[in-house]
C-alpha cells in the first residue's frame, strides 16, 4: 500500500471509528489495525482540522432555479464541491454522524 493510500484508507477508518459505538481498541482490533497506527492517524487528522477550519462561501439557489425533482425535495440540503463532488442532507439525517463525515471532506478536498 502507497502511503497516499493508507493515508486515505486511515481517514476512512477514523471516520467510521467516530460515529461507531466502538471503544477505539476494540475497532482496531476488529478491523487488524495496529492502535499506535490508528493513534497516530486520528491526531494527525484531528490537528490537521483544527488548522484549516475556515468559513467557505455558500451560494442558495432561488426556487425558480431549481428542476421540478429538486423542487419535491425541498427539504434536501445538497453541498456540492467544485471537483463535482455533492452531498445531500435530508431532515433525517443523524448530525452526530455528520460530522466525521464533514471533517473527513474537508481534510481531502
Amino acid at each position: 500500500m502507497t502511503p497516499d493510500q493508507n493515508h486515505g484508507t486511515m481517514q476512512v477508518h477514523v471516520a467510521q471509528w467516530q460515529v461507531s459505538s466502538l471503544s477505539q481498541a476494540k475497532y482496531c482490533k476488529e478491523h487488524g489495525i495496529k492502535p499506535h497506527i490508528f493513534n497516530y492517524y486520528k491526531k494527525k487528522f484531528s490537528s490537521s482540522v483544527k488548522q484549516s477550519s475556515q468559513l467557505v462561501p455558500v451560494t442558495l439557489l432561488a426556487d425558480e432555479a431549481l428542476s421540478a425533482t429538486e423542487s419535491s425535495a425541498r427539504n434536501v440540503l445538497r453541498l456540492t464541491h467544485t471537483n463535482g463532488f455533492s452531498l445531500e442532507i435530508n431532515p433525517h439525517t443523524d448530525m452526530a454522524s455528520l460530522r466525521p463525515l464533514l471533517e473527513l471532506l474537508r481534510s481531502v478536498s
